[in-house]
């Protein structure tokens, strides 16, 4: 009978290749769990935040994916209902029709880190009926200073901004953002705020061409590269046409632009 074993030159082998992969995979986890400073430090990042880029990156898939093959773009709330009010474009609305055209479910709109935010779990698909103009399950809510069933801002759908990065061709817009874990009011970090931690922000951003990424600061997004500009995620810098980089919460549409909201 021949007897089969691991000769102690085999075992040293496959230890010396294991040690070769973990030497290999560690620095890859080290890299996916920090993110960059304004300043070039890092910071870490849990991995209840690495959920959220896998929800944005999901989202943002399902996104590109549909509009390109359609030809039609991202979904607008006031365009799909018909009716070219852009009081319907609200993050209520616009994440709402989001689900019930299955781009997303209501549980991925929730950051596990969100202990203010709670996942739809009563979302009534049932309700959609194109002939009576329903589109969305308006019992959905994105309010901020009350019960809200949505963790992400999300580009204001107004102005120069919708016109200019919410179409069909994404890759034009590779570099504007979109969506992302939302932030403090204006931009600026406080302890006060709930979107930050120690008084710091960081966050995912999901960009126009579909790619997500992690910002330590809310003026780490370089907007206007030719210019040398920074553009403050969370703050409007262009009243006039809405064309700057801004992430947030719309609870309301007005004739001269978005309400935002902040916690």
């Amino acid at each position: 009978m021949t007897r089969r074993a691991f000769s102690m030159i085999g075992m040293l082998m496959t230890l010396l290749c294991m040690f070769m992969l973990m030497a290999i995979a560690i620095p890859a986890i080290q890299q996916s769990m920090t993110g960059l400073k304004e300043d070039g430090g890092k910071v870490p990042v849990s991995g209840w935040g690495m959920q959220d880029q896998v929800n944005l990156y999901a989202l943002m898939q399902g996104l590109n994916t549909t509009g390109l093959s359609t030809g039609e773009g991202m979904p607008v709330p006031s365009e799909v209902s018909g009716s070219r009010d852009s009081s319907d474009d609200t993050t209520a609305n616009l994440y709402s029709l989001l689900i019930m055209q299955r781009y997303v479910s209501p549980e991925k709109l929730v950051s596990k880190a969100d202990y203010m935010v709670d996942p739809d779990d009563d979302y009534d698909w049932s309700v959609y009926d194109p002939r009576e103009g329903i589109y969305w399950d308006s019992s959905f809510s994105a309010d901020l200073a009350d019960i809200s069933n949505v963790s992400y801002a999300h580009m204001p759908l107004y102005g120069d901004r919708l016109k200019d990065h919410w179409g069909a061709n994404m890759s034009l817009s590779s570099r504007f953002p979109l969506f992302g874990n939302r932030g403090p009011e204006d931009g600026i970090e406080t302890e006060e705020s709930y979107a930050c931690f120690d008084g710091k922000w960081g966050g995912y951003v999901a960009f126009g061409d579909g790619h997500v990424e992690f910002l330590g600061s809310p003026s780490a997004y370089r907007g206007n590269l030719k210019s040398g500009g920074v553009d403050g995620l969370f703050s409007i810098d262009d009243t006039r046409r809405h064309s700057d980089a801004i992430l947030g919460f719309t609870s309301r549409m007005r004739s001269d632009g978005p309400v935002l909201q902040w916690d």
